[in-house]
């Protein structure tokens, strides 16, 4: 059985792979109507070009692409590994920030200890990632119209794309999160 964490990755996996081939391709069914196409951004806002493009620029594709290429040395190479989690240490180390900071001293570094293999996580990323595919090439080949966008209508007018939506919801959550840590820190 899939764990909670898995479950999670795969779902969340599939949805990026399932935007991805809808925006930079259009694969899957267009709206029926411009109508149906859900809430656009209004007000004096300018398109970014011209009219459709017929392919996608350089630029945005060189980034995700410089990404995905390098991904695999993190995991298959065991230094870049060590490097990146050594960093990662570093990072995360408020002790040491707080004395090179308050005390002028050079923090000495945190212990790391490399992460290992194991074959039951390695069988999880892959039943993860496979699930994610397998959600990806459903939810853009075959989309489920179940009504729920006649539920979800009144939470899409909560965020409209406005950026003072963003701004607001950022606030909202900010305070809801604060909410329920501060008992927890006293």
């Amino acid at each position: 059985m899939v764990g909670g964490a898995d479950r999670v990755s795969a779902v969340t996996g599939g949805a990026v792979l399932r935007a991805g081939p809808r925006i930079f391709t259009g694969a899957g069914r267009r709206p029926r109507d411009e109508k149906d196409s859900g809430p656009e951004t209004t007000g004096e806002e300018e398109p970014e070009t011209s009219g459709r493009l017929r392919r996608i620029p350089v630029p945005p594709l060189a980034v995700p692409a410089a990404l995905l290429a390098a991904s695999p040395a993190v995991g298959v190479i065991p230094a870049v590994a060590s490097a990146v989690g050594r960093a990662g240490a570093l990072f995360t180390d408020t002790g040491g920030y707080r004395r090179t900071v308050l005390d002028g001293r050079t923090a000495a570094a945190p212990v790391y200890v490399p992460p290992h293999w194991q074959t039951t996580g390695i069988l999880f990323g892959l039943l993860s990632t496979a699930l994610a595919i397998t959600l990806a090439t459903l939810a853009v080949r075959r989309p489920v119209h179940t009504g729920t966008a006649a539920l979800l209508a009144p939470l899409r007018r909560l965020q409209s794309g406005h950026i003072g939506d963003y701004v607001a919801w950022l606030v909202a959550g900010t305070a809801l999160l604060t909410v329920l840590t501060v008992p927890g820190v006293r």
